[in-house]
């Protein structure tokens, strides 16, 4: 829920341990492990400084409403205990931009290292840690049912060390994946669900704690696109995946998705139903097909009143030159 799939991408630096690793003696607890990490640059932050600070400096005041194209940082950990149990945490922290203090090894550090509340004058000021937030996931194979039934979850939390610590505080995305139906073995389904809007948090009104923070108030946004959960803030969801193999590379795929953007959010609140189908078929060894199709049904009044509705189609053709030439 902090980096998406769909996510703009950025230039950064990424270090990934793509093998897993063990650790004498701890690994016997935890299983092998993983760890990503990377650091990069955000742009389409807003700089807006502080008009009460520009009149009359204070430590007691922010002095910038919003920094301007922040840097972000993100470290991942995953263990393997069992061969159908995986787990993992992720912290994401965006730091430093326009009207604080640069970028260097020494406020990299700072924010890294960070891990409690600052004081007052230190979260206003140049110094500002950053804007902090931590992850909790994981995937397990049920156990009898290793090969039909999957469960997983991702969640998310602000200013609070893991989700696990602040349940109520947390957004979640739990799934469940079945590999198979009973009778039909070409068959599977995937449901997911989202929340963002946590049953307890400091402010409930105007998005103001997910994806959001007093200080970087776009939160980790990058070109004014958010990079987390597409449920977005103070957002509700779910989608379902029915899918058929015709074969190891052919399918046809139905898929529904329903979002909702909470009336404390945006007025009005806002709804969206869409309906997609999918098809891939191989006309030859070196010759696919793919074809899309999706309708959308939505309401966002503060955009323009009423039940609206738009269609979507698009068509593919692959031609994999390296069957042709074996």
């Amino acid at each position: 829920m902090l980096w998406g799939d769909n996510a703009d991408n950025i230039y950064d630096f990424e270090i990934n341990r793509i093998e897993p690793f063990r650790i004498p003696g701890l690994s016997r607890l935890t299983g092998p492990f993983r760890y990503d990490f990377f650091v990069g640059s955000l742009h389409g932050h807003t700089l807006v400084p502080n008009p009460a600070y520009q009149a009359s400096p204070s430590p007691d005041i922010p002095n910038v409403i919003n920094p301007g194209d922040p840097w972000v940082h993100m470290e991942k950990v995953s263990f393997k205990p069992t061969r159908n149990l995986e787990f993992g945490f992720d912290r994401l922290t965006l730091w430093g931009g326009k009207e604080h203090a640069p970028i260097t090894i020494h406020t990299f550090l700072h924010s890294f290292f960070s891990f409690q509340n600052v004081s007052v004058n230190e979260k206003f000021g140049r110094d500002d840690p950053g804007d902090r937030l931590g992850t909790f996931d994981f995937t397990w194979r049920l156990p009898f049912l290793t090969h039909w039934i999957t469960l997983y979850t991702d969640s998310v939390v602000h200013d609070d060390v893991s989700p696990i610590s602040a349940p109520r505080r947390s957004g979640y995305h739990p799934g469940i994946y079945l590999a198979r139906l009973p009778g039909l073995a070409h068959l599977d389904l995937r449901l997911e669900g989202a929340n963002t809007e946590p049953t307890s948090h400091a402010n409930i009104n105007q998005g103001g704690f997910l994806y959001y923070e007093t200080i970087e108030r776009q939160g980790p946004t990058n070109n004014g696109f958010l990079v987390g959960d597409w449920a977005g803030r103070q957002g509700k969801g779910g989608q379902v995946w029915l899918t058929y193999h015709l074969s190891p590379q052919e399918e046809i795929q139905f898929q529904y998705r329903n979002a909702k953007a909470s009336s404390a959010f945006i007025p009005g609140g806002t709804t969206q139903n869409d309906f997609a189908w999918h098809v891939v078929k191989r006309v030859r060894k070196d010759f696919e097909l793919r074809g899309w199709v999706q309708y959308e049904r939505w309401k966002a009044p503060i955009y323009e009143p009423g039940l609206h509705s738009d269609t979507t189609a698009a068509f593919q053709v692959t031609w994999f030159a390296s069957e042709w030439n074996k």
